[in-house]
């Protein structure tokens, strides 16, 4: 069996044993006598499983799971805090946290909260699929699967979120509620998360000549102040001030790094934050132009409609 298949198959039986059960294609419920809520799954081409739970037990509910499978996962909690004792460590992720975890042959206890809201993300990504993007990013330095792992059965490395990729875990959670959603832009959303993570966590990102690791730093600290400012981003000037690096080596070093200049990056987060707005209809074209920066409308939907190629006005048609 290929490993992306094997992989395929735990998810699937975890989500079909006590206490859930399959209602259709990508809806798994949790038991009635358990709690209330539910899981909704999709697998990509690729291979990349993605969920999102959200769920609240009547009482404590301990579930076991044993599997044999390599297993790579990027988890997010949400809301709640559950506690894993997988193979005889204790695992929990506070709200606001994520991990990348690795597990082979392993066995686990979960125990959700009770009387609690939990809500969490996940993506599962095949092994070969990893091994792969780790064989084009790490260069000489060795990040496959077994390397990572090593003699252990579990791992993980924990990060905090930042609003980059919550916005992007956002965009793939109403894609995941979306009867008519699209498994393309769903898998490059997944895509663009692991090869992040996999960067950040893995010290993988290139550094351009005449750049120090500080250097670094600065750069991904910029890059944050744009996420968090978008509406009134600062002047470049004013940012190579708050990240200590002259504007030169802002400018030449962001476009190396990231592949754009600072404010085509801005006009990316912008528009990606507008299409989230616009995908839970709860903003017309002018209120998500408005939220995310943008005073000229017109100037908005040309540039959504180059991104995106479909016009704002016409999402409501399509969410």
């Amino acid at each position: 069996m290929r490993t992306d298949d094997a992989l395929g198959v735990v998810y699937q039986h975890y989500l079909t044993q006590e206490p859930y059960s399959q209602q259709d294609e990508h809806t798994y419920l949790l038991s009635p006598k358990a709690g209330s809520g539910k899981v909704k799954r999709v697998t990509t081409y690729s291979g990349i499983e993605i969920l999102y739970s959200q769920v609240e037990y009547h009482q404590p509910y301990p579930t076991y799971f044993a599997s044999e499978t390599s297993i790579v996962e990027l988890q997010f909690a949400l809301s709640g805090e559950r506690h894993v004792d997988i193979s005889g460590e204790d695992y929990s992720l506070s709200i606001g946290q994520g991990a990348l975890i690795f597990m082979h042959d392993f066995e686990a206890w979960f125990h959700p909260p009770a009387k609690e809201l939990y809500t969490s993300f996940s993506l599962g990504i095949p092994v070969s699929l990893f091994n792969y993007a780790a064989a084009q990013l790490g260069g000489f330095k060795s990040i496959a699967f077994n390397q990572v792992l090593g003699r252990k059965v579990f791992r993980p490395i924990v990060f905090q979120l930042d609003n980059r990729i919550r916005t992007m875990i956002d965009s793939l959670i109403v894609e995941l509620n979306n009867s008519y959603r699209s498994s393309l832009m769903m898998e490059a959303t997944a895509l663009e998360i692991l090869n992040r993570f996999m960067i950040q966590l893995f010290d993988l990102a290139p550094i351009p000549a005449g750049f120090s690791r500080e250097d670094i730093r600065k750069l991904h600290t910029a890059r944050e102040i744009m996420e968090a400012c978008m509406v009134d981003p600062p002047s470049l000037l004013a940012l190579s001030r708050q990240v200590g690096l002259n504007d030169f080596k802002l400018k030449k070093g962001f476009k190396a790094l990231f592949g754009s200049t600072v404010f085509e990056y801005l006009r990316q987060v912008r528009l990606d934050n507008a299409m989230k707005l616009l995908r839970n209809q709860n903003n017309n074209v002018t209120e998500a132009a408005i939220a995310v920066g943008y005073s000229n409308v017109s100037a908005f939907s040309q540039q959504f409609y180059r991104k995106f190629g479909v016009k704002p006005s016409e999402m409501k048609k399509i969410y």
